[in-house]
């Protein structure tokens, strides 16, 4: 994961003078339409400072570490001459978790012919509609967050996601179903694209694998909070059989849906994807979030030594251990400066071709490399519960002897 020290002498100041000639040129010539993806390259060949957005909702999503991590990532960085011996800056814009707020930023950064890559956005259905607008601006985008599969079947070739779609994490989760001895299952989830997305792959993989699905409901994020929207779905299944309640949720949203759960009276186990993977599950579910299982990318109690390095660097920066979001944002800035490094230039097309030609990269959450859609292959997963009020990490190898023990405060029993 190392990023090669660059030069730091500076560029022929001729060299400057010829990109930005050709920038004219380019922008101007001919009166014909203006080739922005051109421009952008142009731009980032000559500048003085590579220019990262970082779109996310900042104000809405304030305990995890993910700032932290990208931070950390750019700090470093910087220290060690930057890329191809200019630093790096990044510039926040919220989206506040909303469609028409994530375009009027995707529209910002857009606009921004400095820009050379986007960072986020953290919501499926932000990033969706965002994509397209980064895409047709010549701006390179990568997400460590959405993970529903649609972003990644449009056709850009400058769209990446860093983290396993839904349908990764779905059979995931199907297997840890199987190996925890559940064969009857009920899906809940959030009726958004990522609760959509991954609620599919989940049944999928389930049909597959022979696990029977006993119900399928949806819940509105937006009246979370109130039982009384809950009311008719748990009436429902009380009537049912089931083993467990696979949610496939966000949080804090997610965390009121396990509070109602367990204030029904139900105390089948639940189990999540890695949008559960955050603080504001523990906040926002209490106690009631005890025995919840969550498929995760990071944890630090992980033994691998790219883990307990980047542990040891995070803790002497901050004093705290990192969570998964810190190492999300860390590792998504540092893939950026590498495939620049290796395409030789910030210019969004190329550091595009870098990132499908890399064959196996190592971050801090293992050795992986991009397709051609640009989703993430070989990305491992681990799994984590809920323990004591805090998120501790499940051994690969241990997942079908330890799953049923960390459960076990939670009964079967409805």
């Amino acid at each position: 994961m190392r990023i090669s020290k660059a030069t730091s002498a500076a560029r022929p100041v001729a060299l400057a003078a010829m990109l930005l000639a050709a920038l004219v040129v380019a922008v101007s010539g001919c009166g014909g339409p203006k080739d922005v993806a051109q421009e952008r390259a142009l731009r980032a060949e000559a500048a003085d400072e590579l220019l990262i957005g970082a779109a996310w909702p900042w104000a809405s999503r304030g305990e995890g570490m993910y700032w932290n991590g990208m931070k950390m990532a750019v700090d470093e960085i910087n220290a060690y001459g930057g890329v191809l011996g200019r630093p790096l800056r990044v510039i926040k814009e919220d989206d506040k978790e909303s469609v028409n707020e994530g375009r009027l930023v995707a529209q910002r950064l857009s606009d921004n012919p400095d820009v050379v890559a986007v960072v986020g956005h953290l919501n499926s259905h932000v990033s969706i509609p965002a994509a397209a607008m980064y895409e047709a601006a010549g701006l390179l985008m990568i997400t460590p967050a959405s993970t529903s599969p649609e972003l990644t079947r449009k056709g850009f070739r400058r769209v990446f996601r860093s983290v396993n779609s839904d349908e990764k994490i779905g059979g995931q989760m199907v297997e840890f179903a199987r190996a925890t001895g559940y064969h009857r299952v009920i899906i809940c989830y959030v009726r958004n694209a990522y609760g959509l997305g991954l609620a599919n792959a989940f049944e999928q993989h389930a049909d597959a694998a022979g696990l029977q699905i006993v119900d399928r409901q949806s819940y509105d994020p937006a009246v979370a909070e109130t039982p009384s929207s809950f009311a008719r779905m748990i009436r429902e299944w009380k009537n049912h059989e089931f083993d467990a309640i696979f949610l496939a949720g966000m949080a804090p949203q997610a965390g009121y849906v396990v509070k109602h759960v367990r204030a029904a009276g139900i105390k089948a186990p639940i189990f999540g994807g890695d949008a559960l993977d955050t603080a504001e599950l523990l906040s926002s579910a209490g106690t009631d979030a005890e025995g919840v299982v969550v498929a995760s990318i990071f944890h630090p109690d992980n033994p691998r030594p790219e883990v307990q390095h980047f542990n040891d660097r995070f803790k002497a920066t901050y004093g705290v251990l990192p969570d998964s979001w810190a190492a999300r944002g860390y590792e998504a800035i540092r893939l950026l400066a590498a495939a620049m490094e290796r395409a030789g230039s910030p210019a969004p097309d190329r550091v595009a071709e870098a990132l499908r030609s890399i064959d196996t990269w190592t971050g801090i959450t293992g050795s992986f490399s991009f397709d051609e859609k640009g989703d993430v292959i070989g990305k491992t997963m681990v799994t984590v519960v809920v323990r004591d009020g805090r998120f501790q990490f499940l051994e690969e190898n241990q997942l079908a002897s330890a799953a049923p023990r960390a459960l076990q405060n939670v009964s079967l029993d409805r």
